[in-house]
């Protein structure tokens, strides 16, 4: 049997992914923000820093999400410049929107799927994503409609996980459950999901096709803290990973023991400062000729 991809992934049509970022993953996304946003904080910040901001600068967040990295890329273009949020969760977006009313900064945040979006051309000085491009159903057509939003010498940066077996953040959850409920398949290579940009050859040949140039792989490897305590960090993997939605089927007895191996399984991970497992992504640069 093929592992499981460690989280469900968007199903590939459009209408069906407006529905899973409508109506399933955005809403637990808002309700858990305070818990994720740290906890993916490393790597944004990590991901920013590659692109360098720059006071005057345009930036584009694709797959803004709840507007943490978008309101992080404002700081650091000001004054004088500006940040432009899409995502297509409108709940997200609602988040987002009352964060930057809080804010100071030059960010505005838009629903659009930023592959097809038709967004000025040349109008960005740099595209930036922290793990919003990999669910494209089309990456090469995607990342030419990016590139033409971007000016000649403009600049790319997105964070995308790398392989499985390097997210243990991801898979520790896996096979605890499976022996309890069906889990999703692997999505074919090429597919979008969580992990489909694992391969450096893939992702370099789709980045070239749509046109940019210089590209580059950096690996970013950090321990994530999913929670202060195995209890805590069993319901955070439970409620976000891979069994979040086979688990939403099952029964209680089902959900409570997995939930009870998971913790314990967790146990060996807590430390002085919280539950911490490890993860490692891609930092992915490129340049507009």
């Amino acid at each position: 049997m093929p592992p499981a991809d460690p989280q469900p992934s968007p199903p590939s049509g459009m209408e069906d992914q407006d529905h899973f970022w409508n109506e399933i993953q955005g809403p637990k996304w808002v309700r858990l923000s305070a818990l994720i946003e740290p906890t993916l904080a490393p790597i944004g910040d990590a991901t920013i820093a590659r692109l360098a901001p720059k006071p005057g600068e345009a930036i584009l967040d694709v797959g803004c999400g709840c507007g943490i990295t978008s309101l992080a890329l404002a700081e650091r273009v000001a004054p004088g410049g500006s940040v432009t949020g899409a995502d297509i969760s409108r709940p997200m977006l609602a988040l987002a929107r009352e964060r930057a009313a809080q804010a100071t900064g030059p960010v505005d945040f838009i629903e659009a799927d930023a592959s097809a979006h038709a967004f000025e051309p040349d109008g960005f000085d740099a595209v930036f994503s922290r793990f919003g491009v990999m669910f494209f159903t089309d990456f090469t057509a995607a990342f030419a409609n990016l590139l033409r939003a971007t000016r000649p010498g403009g600049r790319l940066a997105f964070g995308a996980w790398r392989t499985r077996k390097d997210n243990p953040w991801a898979m520790t959850a896996v096979p605890i459950a499976r022996p309890h409920v069906e889990l999703p398949p692997r999505p074919a290579p090429g597919d979008p999901g969580q992990f489909a940009f694992e391969d450096e050859d893939f992702v370099r040949g789709f980045l070239e096709a749509a046109g940019w140039s210089n590209v580059g792989f950096e690996r970013f490897d950090v321990d994530l803290r999913v929670g202060e305590a195995p209890e805590d960090a069993a319901d955070f993997l439970i409620e976000m990973g891979p069994v979040a939605a086979p688990l939403a089927a099952a029964d209680t007895a089902t959900k409570d023991l997995v939930r009870r191996e998971l913790r314990e399984a967790l146990g060996a991970h807590a430390g002085p400062v919280g539950v911490h497992l490890g993860s490692s992504s891609w930092i992915v640069t490129a340049v507009k000729r």
